[in-house]
């Protein structure tokens, strides 16, 4: 079971090292758009789809390597007071009845817009460039099954730290929150 978690951590770890490589190639790409628009008075064609097709991508694929590292925002300040126990049965809670769900439905959202976007050569129309969008719908897909992954992963290390088999994955993140103040 180890094994399978380490997997599905390093895949995300991987997904993860891309997005910061397309952060930095948005700013290579937009820096490179605004100084031949400006400087040279020659704008492009192409930067304003190569930045949201690298920022949407890069946004999914950041999204389990965030999840891996307790990084989503989390409203939790009635849950933090009860033990970490209840707070893994909570957090597992939520991961089955809403968590899982959702993704489920993003999933075959997104694989039937790759599916229609690549048998149909689809192109984006608001776009003089007009750049195919089966690959910027395919790394939305791969996001979101990443995603997926990682939260069945969450899942399953919070139902070891119930069952007394680990230590709660949330151990590691309430050291990081700071101590209330006295009022």
């Amino acid at each position: 079971m180890t094994f399978v978690l380490r997997a599905i951590d390093w895949i995300n770890d991987v997904l993860g090292g891309i997005a910061m490589v397309f952060l930095v190639a948005m700013i290579g790409d937009m820096l490179y758009e605004v100084i031949s628009r400006r400087v040279f008075g020659a704008p492009t064609m192409w930067a304003y789809d190569i930045s949201f097709m690298l920022n949407g991508v890069g946004f999914m694929f950041a999204a389990g390597y965030t999840l891996r590292r307790n990084g989503h925002i989390r409203i939790d300040f009635l849950s933090t007071r009860l033990k970490l126990k209840n707070q893994d049965l909570i957090n597992m809670v939520v991961y089955f009845f809403l968590i899982f769900p959702a993704l489920c439905c993003l999933i075959i959202g997104a694989y039937q817009g790759w599916l229609k976007a690549f048998l149909t050569n689809q192109l984006e129309p608001a776009s003089a460039w007009m750049p195919l969008l089966w690959p910027l719908y395919a790394g939305i897909l791969v996001g979101f099954v990443s995603f997926t992954l990682q939260s069945i992963a969450e899942f399953i290390r919070h139902w070891r730290a119930v069952k007394g088999l680990d230590p709660s994955p949330l151990a590691q993140s309430q050291e990081n929150i700071p101590a209330a103040p006295d009022v």
